[in-house]
C-alpha cells in the first residue's frame, strides 16, 4: 500500500537494453492506482523506457531486452502466457504527439470496442463513443461534428480525441508520453483539469518535462538520472524535502 491506495503496479530489478546501450538499471518501483504518478528526469534518462515497461511496448522494438519482474495486480505481465496485446487493452497510451486515424471523429473512438467485441449493437457503440467523449472532455466540442475527418480538430482536441479512443475500450491504467508537449496553455490546462478527473477512476503514469506540471498535477513523482531512479515519493515531498542531493539539483536547476 502506498498511502492507503492498492498498488498498480510494481517492479523489481528492472533493466531495459536497447542493443548494448543501457536505457535503465535495475529499478524498483510500485505505483499506486488512481493516483497521478510522473516521471521526470533530464532528457535521455529512461522516463519513456520505463514508461514502455508497464504495456509492454518495448517488445515492438527489435533490439530491446527487458528483465527483472513487472506485475500488474500481482500478475506477472511478462509471462509467457500473457498476451501484450490483451495487456495493452488494459493499459491505454497517449503519445507526444497526437496521431489520430485519418477517419471521422466517431470512427476514431468506435475502432477499439470493434476491434475488442465490446459492442453488438448500434446503440451500444454510440453509448460508448458518447461516454468515453464525454470522459475525456470532448463531447460537447464535437457532438455535431461526430462524422467529420479526426484530424481536421485542433491539435488540443486531437489529444483528447486520443485519450478517447484509450478510454473506450475501458483500461485500468492510462499511460502518458509528455501529452501536453504539443498543446498551447489553455489546451494544456484542461488536459491537466482532465487529468485530475480521471485519477478517481484510473492509475495514471505520465512522462513530463515540466517540473511545474509535476507539481501541479502528480501525487507522487519518481526522478530518474542516468538510467537509475534515484527517487520516488510523494510529489510535495519530493520537491519541498527531496532526500538525494542529486534530485535537489535537478529540481532546483542545477542540471538537467
Amino acid at each position: 500500500m502506498v498511502e492507503d491506495k492498492p498498488i498498480k503496479f510494481s517492479g523489481r530489478c528492472v533493466s531495459v537494453h536497447y542493443g548494448a546501450s543501457r536505457a535503465l538499471h535495475n529499478v524498483d518501483i510500485d505505483i499506486p492506482d488512481r493516483n497521478v504518478t510522473a516521471l521526470i528526469g533530464p532528457s535521455g534518462c529512461g522516463k519513456s523506457s520505463l514508461l514502455r515497461v508497464f504495456n509492454r511496448m518495448n517488445d515492438v522494438i527489435s533490439n530491446a531486452r527487458v528483465t527483472g519482474e513487472v506485475r500488474m495486480d500481482g500478475i506477472d505481465i511478462y509471462a509467457p502466457d500473457v498476451d501484450p496485446v490483451l495487456l495493452r487493452a488494459r493499459v491505454g497510451m497517449v503519445f507526444q504527439k497526437p496521431a489520430p486515424f485519418p477517419r471521422s471523429v466517431y470512427e476514431n473512438v468506435a475502432y477499439g470496442p470493434r476491434l475488442h467485441g465490446l459492442a453488438r449493437t448500434k446503440a451500444r457503440l454510440d453509448m460508448l463513443v458518447e461516454r468515453s467523449l464525454r470522459r475525456a472532455g470532448l463531447w460537447d466540442e464535437v457532438k455535431d461534428r461526430l462524422s467529420m475527418p479526426a484530424p481536421g480538430l485542433s491539435v488540443g482536441q486531437q489529444q483528447r480525441l486520443v485519450l478517447a479512443r484509450s478510454l473506450a475500450i475501458d483500461p485500468d491504467v492510462i499511460l502518458m508520453d509528455e501529452p501536453a508537449s504539443s498543446l498551447d496553455p489553455i489546451a494544456t490546462a484542461r488536459l491537466e483539469a482532465l487529468i485530475e478527473e480521471l485519477k478517481t477512476r484510473y492509475c495514471i503514469i505520465i512522462v513530463t518535462h515540466s517540473m511545474a506540471q509535476a507539481a501541479r498535477i502528480s501525487d507522487h513523482t519518481a526522478f530518474l538520472h542516468k538510467g537509475e531512479l534515484i527517487e520516488f515519493d510523494q510529489t510535495e515531498r519530493l520537491f519541498t524535502n527531496p532526500a538525494d542531493i542529486r534530485t535537489q539539483d535537478y529540481i532546483t536547476g542545477r542540471f538537467g
